[in-house]
């Protein structure tokens, strides 16, 4: 999946571009902000580590590419971003 962020363009696994739309729009709602690292593939090929600030007003987007490969592996930033939705969610039951 496509993962555009501040104007530049990453290749990631589904699962952690569509976890970490969801963070980033509980984060919005709570309005707060958090700072995650993922593992992405840059437009050349280049496997590289990225931090993003998600909350907000920051804009981010995920779209399908037709790149093939289940990504970079990514499960210490997927169990964070859970940990912290269910953190959030017990704090606002209805977020």
């Amino acid at each position: 999946m496509r993962l555009v962020y501040a104007g530049r363009t990453f290749l990631a696994g589904q699962d952690v571009v569509t976890l970490l739309l969801e963070y980033s729009a509980a984060l919005a709602r709570a309005r707060t902000a958090d700072n995650v690292q993922l593992r992405t593939v840059d437009p050349d090929g280049t496997v590289e580590e990225i931090s993003l600030v998600i909350g907000a007003g920051i804009p981010i987007l995920g779209e399908t590419s037709h790149a093939v490969g289940p990504g970079p592996a990514n499960g210490g930033a997927i169990e964070y971003m859970r940990g912290e939705l269910e953190r959030l969610h017990s704090v606002d039951p209805a977020g």
